[in-house]
């Protein structure tokens, strides 16, 4: 039975890209890039587990099979959600954005300089507190460091200073300006990505780049060249998390190109095995969470700890210093311990939080997606680059925890809703409103093929 499950994953991901792909006619719509990363969470992973025995010594098959269920679910939910906010668009419901003028550019440019330049500082301190670049990247996965949280999540707007400066490049804007802030902002983020091996801001970084720049021109690669990138950066993916322990300065860069290592080795810090535990611990301790984790993130993460030194614990949710709360009840449950550190995928962590209504926030999750897709498709300007950020952080969203995207996303869209909100305020806005006015409604989808 848990084999059928297993298949039916990859089944129900196939129809669902299909789906999209056929009703939107586009390479960047949710399902097609999302759901491969479920595929590969919820069937190669156990798949590749369960060909090396390494499931049977954690679980008996009903626990598998029942597990296995959740996470199909899940995946349909996220689907139905996504397909259900709206695929074959016709005509939009209002004029896409016209192009900007240069005055809004200028005033973009100069928002991505400053949210870019504040990112810049924020790493800049964390390598200066462990004593420069070389300090900071000469052993595996470390990196710099600050004791504020706000100066350690600060690098992030770094990249809301690269797809801002990317738009405006892309949009007919200071060519030179542009391309310094691009290089100047991109070199800190590539030097914590590629020399920690970070999976997570490798893949966001990729996708700032390239989906900034057609998602602004309105145009879309050829499938194959998208799969192909697409193949490229899981690999690469993969790459960075198996050779962790030999990428860094200094490093003999004793590599390994086979990368499977990572999906099939059976321990409890590995995703799968790892989220299985979450949701089977969860049962047996009837303990669910009910919104207070993610309400914590919100509400009490802001706060800065030397505040607040007991925030966590004062907030009812002391289990978020283990594992975001995912990792309590293993040992009484089944009798072994998760990993620290690890994160079960979104699925798992759904169901910690509010059991069988994980099914129904996947959904919502899906219908998310592909709303702000089809606000970024009809109308572009900032719903585009939204859609591009929320994009980046589905990595964190799949294959981590809820935690990882929540205080991520209001870090990242805030400051580009500013920065576009400021920069359509022009002196002529009222003359502007007039003329935008009279402008035709398309009746097609609002990008084209190259």
């Amino acid at each position: 039975m848990f084999e059928v499950l297993l298949y039916a994953v990859v089944v129900l991901c196939a129809i669902g890209m299909a789906c999209a792909l056929d009703g939107s006619r586009d390479i960047f719509h949710p399902l097609v890039f999302i759901l491969p990363m479920l595929g590969f969470l919820y069937f190669w992973m156990p798949y590749q587990l369960l060909s090396q025995n390494g499931l049977e010594k954690y679980f008996d098959e009903h626990q598998l099979n029942f597990v296995q269920l959740v996470n199909l679910l899940g995946i349909l939910a996220f689907i139905l959600g996504c397909l259900f906010a709206g695929l074959r668009l016709r005509r939009p419901a209002a004029p896409r954005m016209p192009p900007l003028s240069q005055f809004a550019l200028r005033r973009m440019l100069v928002g991505s300089g400053i949210i870019g330049l504040i990112g810049l500082g924020c790493w800049g301190t964390t390598i200066i507190n462990v004593g420069g670049f070389v300090n900071a990247y000469s052993k595996s996965y470390s990196g710099g460091w600050d004791d504020s949280g706000y100066v350690r999540d600060g690098s992030l707007l770094l990249l809301v200073g690269v797809l801002l400066a990317i738009t405006v490049l892309s949009s007919g804007g200071p060519r030179l300006q542009s391309v310094l802030l691009i290089g100047l902002f991109s070199f800190p983020w590539l030097s914590q990505a590629l020399l920690m091996a970070r999976r997570g801001p490798t893949f966001a970084f990729v996708v700032i780049v390239l989906m900034g720049w057609f998602t602004t021109t309105r145009k879309r690669p050829p499938v194959f060249a998208a799969g192909s990138v697409a193949v490229a950066l899981g690999w690469l993916v993969l790459f960075l998390v198996t050779n962790r322990g030999s990428i860094y300065l200094g490093s003999s860069f004793d590599v390994k190109t086979d990368v499977t290592g990572i999906v099939d080795t059976a321990e409890t810090g590995n995703e799968y095995i790892y989220g299985s535990g979450s949701i089977l611990a969860a049962i047996r301790r009837d303990h669910y969470f009910w919104m207070k984790r993610y309400i914590s993130q919100v509400l009490v993460r802001p706060i800065p700890t030397a505040v607040w030194p007991t925030k966590y614990e004062d907030f009812g949710v002391p289990e978020m210093l283990n594992n975001a709360g995912t990792g309590e009840g293993f040992a009484d449950a089944l009798g072994w311990v998760g990993a620290p550190g690890s994160a079960p995928g979104i699925i798992a962590d759904l169901w910690v939080e509010v059991w069988w209504f994980a099914v129904l926030l996947m959904a919502l999750l899906g219908y998310g997606y592909g709303f702000v897709w089809k606000k970024a498709v009809l109308q572009g300007g900032p719903w585009a680059n939204q859609y591009v950020l929320i994009a980046a952080l589905s990595i964190y969203l799949v294959m981590q925890t809820m935690e990882a995207v929540i205080f991520r996303v209001l870090l990242l869209s805030i400051p580009c809703w500013i920065t576009w909100r400021w920069a359509l305020q022009s002196p002529f806005k009222q003359r502007r409103v007039i003329r935008d006015s009279r402008l035709p409604l398309r009746s097609e989808q609002g990008y084209e093929h190259v």
